[in-house]
C-alpha cells in the first residue's frame, strides 16, 4: 500500500514537470495545492447543493486573482488533470457538497487578494497568505475582511465556510 502511495505521488510530481511548455516555466518549481470552500446563506443552509433554493451553480463558479491592479480568472494551464480548467470541481465531504479549487500560484507576492465570483452577481472577495514570496509557496490563510476562514495550521482538512451576507 505504502508503495502505491509513493509510486503515485513520484508520478504526481513528473507529470507536474512535464507539463512546461515553455523552457523558462520549468526553472520555477510549480507546487499544486487544493482547498475546499462551502458557501451558506444567513440560515446555514449549503448553497452548493443544487437542492437547496437560491443554490450555486459549481460549474460556473469562478477564481480570480487581483496583480497589479487587475483581476485574472484563474485557470488551469497544462490540461488533462483535471475536467474542469477552472480548476473547481464539486466534491463531498462527510455528507457535504463542497467546492474544491485546485489552486496554483506563481507569483512573487506573499499575500494577494482574489475573490470567488458564485454567478453573474455574487462575489465574494478574499485574501490569500503564502509562507514564501519565493517560489514554491503554500497558501497557510484565506482570510475575508479582516477574519480568518481558513489556516493551515488548525483547519487543514476543512473546508472554507464562506456565509453568504446578502
Amino acid at each position: 500500500m505504502k508503495k502505491n502511495k509513493l509510486l503515485f505521488y513520484l508520478a504526481l510530481i513528473l507529470v507536474s514537470f512535464t507539463g512546461c511548455i515553455d523552457r523558462r516555466d520549468c526553472c520555477d518549481m510549480v507546487i499544486s495545492q487544493e482547498f475546499y470552500v462551502n458557501l451558506q446563506n444567513s440560515e446555514a443552509n449549503n448553497l452548493l447543493d443544487p437542492q437547496t433554493e437560491g443554490s450555486v451553480d459549481i460549474s460556473k463558479i469562478r477564481l480570480f486573482l487581483i496583480e497589479n491592479g487587475e483581476a485574472k480568472m484563474y485557470r488551469v494551464e497544462g490540461g488533462g488533470i483535471l475536467d474542469n480548467p477552472f480548476g473547481i470541481a464539486p466534491v463531498e465531504i462527510n455528507g457535504i457538497l463542497n467546492a474544491k479549487f485546485q489552486f496554483q500560484y506563481n507569483g512573487k507576492n506573499k499575500e494577494i487578494k482574489g475573490f470567488i465570483q458564485w454567478n453573474e452577481s455574487l462575489v465574494d472577495t478574499l485574501n490569500f497568505t503564502f509562507n514564501s514570496a519565493n517560489n514554491p509557496s503554500l497558501i497557510i490563510r484565506i482570510s475575508q475582511n479582516g477574519q480568518t476562514l481558513w489556516d493551515k495550521e488548525t483547519d487543514q482538512l476543512n473546508p472554507v465556510i464562506i456565509k453568504l451576507t446578502q
